[in-house]
């Protein structure tokens, strides 16, 4: 339900919201029951309950984050307070205008002209035409669509069509704005325009729920996260701490499936012989808990599980630390830290431990690979001509904590600072 601005400066209220649909399916049945219904099937109906006694309360000024896997009701949840869809039961109150960017461009009309599209999507958000008029060019520029306005979108490329959509709901100034997996609009740079406006809307006041799979967007945009599964709120606080959340949960259920988790492995930037792979990647706090999110400083124990096809003489494995741009920070290799192994063979797990993960604030990931000495003990080696090379892996994210709190940059480095004073002798001393 739309309310009035409210003096509380709550945003969007639900209480208990939950939203079942009636799934329909149709069964052949035997012949004689086709004949006797004139062709059609038996028709049964099932509830399915999307969402599921949500209980959230949204600022204004914030942007929160809602991740969860396929079909945990993320995008229901987005349509119900944009009004597209009405809850079940509940109470869910919205205070403000919303533009929601739910399916982006869906209403254009393919015939129509981009300008035409333009006045066409906003009359249906209720801006009027004069208002479209004015605030058209800053629409056309963020959609860098200046020579192309004036065509039919049915000629537009997808990414233009996105693009314009995009525009147009970042340009009707909306008090609410809900975004749904379309951050991935446009090229990269493209991306990073959506980011920076969005992060001045915020500045500005306004409330953004944003939906996507893109965890590193998550961090770098919200103030706050929720993590949605199989129609429950699980969890909501600081972004670092629901993607840890998020992680683990993927990792229970993959396993509850009896299939290997999405941070292990995968066929993706990888090359080798794969006389030994990798088959899977695990990270481990001081504890022995599986994490992908750390604080400045903490104790990291990374495994990787490996198979070998023969007896292999003289492994290295090696491991590199990557930021988010591709940048290596750190390599390490066997040779170096365990020294020379004669032999492997079979399958076995191979352990890097860090006493302090002197990193700040920020997404990372892992290159990891095997490779051997051709010569024996002493001779040279190279990753790149080896059994198996995976890059930038099993993404990880680390917060400020105790010790990065306030540091700015890459790494921690412990530092003492100490602020000498010496008297000038020419000046008389006060008192």
């Amino acid at each position: 339900m739309r309310q009035e601005a409210n003096l509380n400066a709550t945003a969007i209220e639900c209480r208990g919201v939950g939203k079942t649909y009636t799934v329909s399916s149709e069964t052949r049945g035997t012949f004689k029951e086709m004949i006797l219904r004139g062709g059609r099937g038996k028709r049964s109906t099932a509830a399915f309950e999307a969402l599921k006694n949500i209980d959230l309360t949204v600022r204004r000024g914030e942007i929160v984050g809602v991740i969860g896997d396929n079909g945990s009701g993320k995008s229901t949840l987005l349509k119900l307070i944009a009004g597209i869809t009405a809850p079940t039961r509940g109470e869910l109150k919205v205070y403000g205008t919303v533009s929601s960017l739910l399916e982006v461009g869906v209403g254009f009309h393919p015939e129509m002209t981009g300008r035409e599209n333009v006045y066409l999507s906003g009359s249906l958000l209720g801006i009027p035409a004069g208002e479209l008029t004015r605030r058209m060019p800053d629409i056309i520029a963020f959609s860098e669509l200046e020579d192309f306005i004036d065509s039919p979108v049915k000629h537009y490329s997808s990414g233009m069509y996105l693009r314009l959509g995009f525009a147009i709901g970042i340009h009707v100034q909306p008090d609410i704005l809900l975004i749904d997996e379309i951050l991935a609009v446009g090229d990269q740079r493209f991306q990073q325009r959506c980011k920076e406006y969005i992060r001045g809307l915020r500045d500005s006041g306004k409330t953004i729920l944003v939906v996507s799979h893109d965890l590193d967007a998550i961090l770098s945009l919200c103030s706050r996260a929720v993590v949605l599964h199989k129609g429950y709120i699980l969890g909501d606080g600081h972004p670092y701490e629901m993607i840890g959340l998020y992680k683990q949960l993927q990792f229970q259920e993959a396993r509850r499936r009896g299939e290997r988790p999405p941070a292990e492995i995968v066929r993706r930037n990888r090359f080798g012989t794969f006389e030994i792979r990798f088959e899977a990647v695990r990270m481990r706090d001081a504890e022995g808990t599986e994490r992908y999110v750390f604080e400045t400083g903490e104790r990291v124990r990374i495994e990787f599980d490996w198979v070998a096809k023969r007896a292999i003489a003289y492994p290295i494995f090696g491991m590199s630390i990557v930021t988010d741009r591709g940048d290596s920070l750190f390599t390490v290799a066997t040779d170096v830290t365990v020294g020379d192994v004669e032999c492997i063979e079979g399958q076995g797990t191979t352990v890097f431990e860090f006493e302090s993960l002197n990193l700040l604030e920020g997404a990372y990931s892992l290159t990891f690979g095997i490779t051997r000495r051709e010569e024996g003990p002493g001779s040279s080696f190279n990753f790149y001509e080896g059994f198996d090379l995976i890059q930038q892996m099993c993404p990880f994210w680390v917060k400020p904590g105790k010790k990065g709190h306030g540091l700015r940059g890459i790494l921690y480095l412990p530092c003492k600072a100490e602020i000498r004073s010496t008297p000038d002798p020419g000046r008389p001393a006060e008192g």
